[in-house]
């Protein structure tokens, strides 16, 4: 069988709206997902660290992913799911499920109590999960500040190819650009090297990898589409620029708190959807907060 992995690019990875109760808002993914859609994004990442599925049930992840394959049927979205963050048998029930649901591919976090000691070991358990879900591409998703795993991502995506028929490629979430080309050497051309960071698009592309899975294209997809733009015409001042401007936005909020607290209170401000609070433990951001960053984006020119 050969597993295709037909979705690159930009690939934005999708919050999940609560009610202030901490119920899973389902009402707000429709608007969501066409708001996506209208902004040029053709897949989205359901589950992953910005989608907060670490905190969540398996029933509740199930009917997430399953609600945002029927929405985004509506708008011409194709959906993508990660799976890990969970005990293995979950992840393999949820692999199974997807497999049969109309996802396009799978992006697995490694165990992450009991963690793989080598490379092998990582191979191994990334390995189970595809063979969970054989006929969807797998791809890893390599994100050391939180897993703590740094392994070797070119060694790891050699020993994965060798041995697992639908392993397509990772998530590189790092700052180590030097690693993340090395990756991308290592990998076949019909793998691909996703990166995580939004800080990075430009130097990235320059480097070859021009495929992206990060939270800032939900609230600046339009600034994301011309700073690739920039790098692929070889305008690299318009490019630098972009990517300065793209930066500071990301830094505005950065400053403000934990990751997905303060990008889920900048979707609000930039969008106007009601994303509600972040899954416990975390908790949302003051008021304070909020209006300090809706100033600096004001002053960015990113508020209409």
């Amino acid at each position: 069988m050969v597993v295709e992995l037909r979705d690159r690019g930009f690939i934005p990875p999708v919050f999940t709206p609560f009610n202030d109760d901490l119920t899973i808002n389902y009402s707000l993914i429709p608007k969501y997902a066409k708001y996506l859609a209208d902004n040029g994004a053709k897949t989205v990442l359901v589950g992953g660290t910005t989608g907060e599925h670490m905190a969540l049930s398996v029933a509740d992840r199930k009917r997430i992913v399953d609600t945002w394959i029927k929405e985004g049927s509506k708008v011409g979205l194709r959906i993508s799911a990660q799976v890990g963050g969970a005990p293995a048998a979950d992840v393999l029930e949820l692999a199974s499920y997807f497999e049969k649901s109309g996802v396009t591919f799978l992006l697995v976090l490694p165990e992450l109590y009991f963690k793989p000691t080598t490379v092998e070991g990582l191979v191994s358990y990334v390995e189970l999960v595809a063979k969970a879900a054989p006929s969807l591409p797998i791809l890893y998703y390599h994100i050391p500040k939180n897993t703590n795993l740094v392994f070797n991502m070119p060694e790891f995506i050699r020993q994965a190819t060798a041995r697992i028929p639908n392993f397509r490629g990772i998530k590189f979430t790092s700052y180590d650009l030097m690693e993340g080309a090395q990756a991308l050497r290592a990998s076949r051309p019909d793998q691909e090297v996703f990166l995580g960071p939004d800080s990075l698009i430009a130097p990235a592309a320059l480097l070859g990898i021009t495929s992206n899975i990060g939270t800032a294209f939900n609230l600046f997809p339009q600034l994301e589409h011309e700073l690739l733009a920039a790098v692929q015409n070889n305008n690299v001042a318009r490019a630098r620029e972009l990517q300065e401007k793209l930066s500071v936005a990301i830094e505005a909020h950065a400053c403000e708190g934990p990751w997905v607290p303060v990008m889920k209170a900048g979707m609000e401000i930039v969008t106007g959807l009601k994303f509600g609070p972040p899954a416990l433990p975390q908790k949302p951001i003051s008021a304070e907060s909020r209006q300090r960053i809706t100033t600096k984006l004001r002053g960015l020119g990113l508020l209409k």
